[in-house]
This record gives structure tokens, sequence and C-alpha cells, in this order.
């Protein structure tokens, strides 16, 4: 498995794509960039790490049935905090808004999807143990 470490609250420290056709954007992203793209082993479901100089720092994902049909393939920032819940209310509280209430992501942590008060969509991530 590709190196991670937990980053520092505050810090920008994932990047994923949501598709609606993964082996698509595999070949085009690998073909464009020669990334490396591996299985997880976090999480049974299916995930695509992108490794760059043996570390892991992003993935990409299928958008399936069990996702709203409005939304559309996407890439997603993640920002690393020390509570998703407490980040949530503070991004509330500061204009901003939640377009997925936290949820519990099994052997990852806590996350949300979120935007600023100019509706600017990113997430968030409670990292539950190092990687």
């Amino acid at each position: 498995m590709a190196e991670f470490n937990v980053p520092a609250p505050g810090s920008i420290c994932w990047r994923e794509l949501a598709t609606r056709n993964l082996p698509v954007a595999m070949e085009f992203y690998s073909k464009l960039f020669g990334w490396n793209l591996q299985q997880t082993k976090i999480t049974p479901m299916e995930y695509k790490e992108i490794i760059m100089d043996d570390v892991a720092c992003g993935g990409m994902m299928p958008i399936d049935e069990n996702w709203p049909a409005e939304v559309p393939t996407h890439w997603s920032t993640y920002i690393a905090v020390a509570s998703a819940d407490k980040t949530v209310d503070k991004i509330v509280a500061n204009g901003g808004s939640v377009r997925v209430p936290p949820f519990d992501a099994p052997g990852i942590g806590r996350m949300s999807m979120v935007a600023d008060p100019d509706g600017a969509a990113f997430a968030i991530i409670q990292f539950t143990k190092p990687m």
C-alpha cells in the first residue's frame, strides 16, 4: 500500500474524482499524466488511489445507482479537520452551507460535503487513525 500520513487540520489533503465512467477516467488520466491507479486496501468498495512517488494523494470512484441522478461527474478537494461535526457548525455559522451532512466512512474517518458562502463546494475530513 502507498504511504499516506494524516495531515494537520486545515491542510488540503486529498483530491477525488467521482465519475459515471470509471474505466474511461482511469485510462484518460493514466495516459495524460502517467498516474499509477491502484485499488485501495482500506475499503472494499471500488476505489482507485492515485499514487505519485509511492504516496497516495487522491482517488477515483464510480458514481453508481446509489447516487442521485442529478449529480454530475466532478472533482472534490478535501481539507483535513480535527472534528467534522464542529467544523460543519462553524461553516454554517459563517455563512456556508452543508450539501451532505457528516457521515462515517469506515476505515477512513468522518466527512462532509460543504460549500462556502458563495457556493464553492469542498469536502472536510476528520481521519480516524493514521493510514
